[in-house]
């Protein structure tokens, strides 16, 4: 036996190692499901805050004041924002723990999560609907034109971007199950 053969040859301690890196990066997902469902828990709580927030101002100021509509399509829309995120967080998790811990899963058809791809155009649509939600609460608050301005427009061309994005994406998939379709035609 020469020294390259014994470099390339497969020994039981090299398996045991990659076994446990396995179990390390499973331990780690796992940390990193339960971080996302404790976070999801404190961002809902957040909107449940938001709620109570609106009912202070509403108690205080009365549903008539000056600053009434502003005030509640501002808050409102970021306390739906909130509740939106918390649910992508508990969303994440789950399609989480479906790709690197239980692949068998049992999910409804739009909680299923068979790529990792699938969950970075979730992330990515959620990007999507939360820079709006933002740029609203600037807008609302905003003393400065340029500045309002120039975030409206970093904004845009974020959301550009990811929209140009997702549209690959969307085509890939197409082709790629309308060429699935064709080669199941041809075996027939």
């Amino acid at each position: 036996m020469t020294a390259d053969e014994s470099l390339v040859k497969d020994t039981p301690n090299k398996r045991v190692w990659l076994k446990n890196l396995y179990i390390v990066t499973r331990i780690l997902v796992i940390i990193a499901i339960i971080g996302m469902i404790v976070t999801s828990i404190v961002v809902i709580l957040a909107g449940v805050a938001q709620l109570f927030r609106i009912f202070s101002f509403l108690i205080h100021d009365g549903v008539f004041s000056e600053e009434a509509g502003r005030f509640l399509s501002v808050t409102v829309t970021e306390m739906i924002d909130l509740y939106l995120i918390g649910l992508v967080l508990i969303i994440f998790a789950l399609g989480l723990y479906q790709l690197f811990i239980d692949s068998t899963l049992d999910l409804p058809e739009w909680l299923d999560t068979p790529t990792f791809e699938v969950l970075k155009e979730r992330l990515l649509i959620v990007i999507v609907v939360v820079l709006p939600v933002m740029f609203l609460g600037y807008a609302a608050i905003a003393t400065d034109g340029m500045f309002i301005a120039g975030l409206g427009i970093a904004m845009a061309l974020v959301m550009i971007a990811i929209g140009y994005i997702l549209a690959i994406a969307s085509r890939s998939r197409l082709e790629k199950r309308r060429l699935e379709l064709e080669g199941a035609g041809r075996e027939k």
